[in-house]
């Protein structure tokens, strides 16, 4: 895997790490993450609690996942493509389902906001946001086929760039909503206020 797959495991794995922190920073964060996933009606009330755990678990655990693909691949450690292809198969997988789960919201026009990054953090769930997973699933599926088509390790100062690209551009991943208010003026304006008057607290 050259540096090209070390920038898509370093950029999915920031993406997922800053979803995950934002959700169990703490009990009222992962509370709010809790309560805004229900209002997306995807699941019956017995299986909130546990759903809610398994997500925000699951995206804690990519990220691991990824970041130490990076690393045992910088490091030409043996059966670092096979971990590195494990890694990005299973955030793929977790991608399609969020994937699936915003585009059937749409499909049903339930009224939810974005959980992804944290209580007040987001927009309601629409098209921006399925366009964002697929745009996700996209980059890390182009890293899962190059993984076995490349070999020999990588040069320290590529990885290291690499990795610093995969995590600047993560920042788009992150700041999607923010982004996206810049080309919607008329409601954009009272969303970045209402997230930052949340995130005062």
């Amino acid at each position: 895997m050259d540096d090209l797959g070390v920038a898509v495991l370093s950029l999915a794995a920031c993406v997922f790490g800053a979803s995950a922190a934002a959700k169990l920073r703490s009990g009222k964060a992962y509370r709010s993450f809790r309560d805004e996933l229900l209002a997306t009606r995807l699941l019956p009330l017995q299986l909130l609690a546990r759903t809610a755990v398994v997500l925000a678990g699951a995206e804690a655990l990519v990220a691991a996942g990824l970041s130490a693909a990076a690393v045992l691949i910088t490091a030409s450690t043996p059966g670092a493509i096979w971990v590195a292809e494990s890694a990005l198969a299973v955030t793929a997988l977790l991608i399609s389902q969020l994937a699936v789960g915003v585009a059937v919201v749409i499909r049903r026009g339930t009224r939810a906001t974005c959980a992804c990054f944290g209580p007040g953090a987001g927009r309601q769930l629409g098209r921006i946001h399925l366009v964002r997973n697929l745009s996700l699933l996209a980059v890390t599926c182009a890293g899962l086929v190059s993984a076995p088509l490349t070999h020999g390790r990588p040069a320290v100062a590529g990885a290291v760039l690499g990795a610093v690209t995969g995590a600047v551009a993560a920042l788009l991943f992150i700041y999607w909503d923010d982004l996206a208010d810049l080309f919607t003026p008329s409601t954009g304006a009272a969303q970045t206020a209402g997230r930052a008057s949340r995130r005062r607290y």
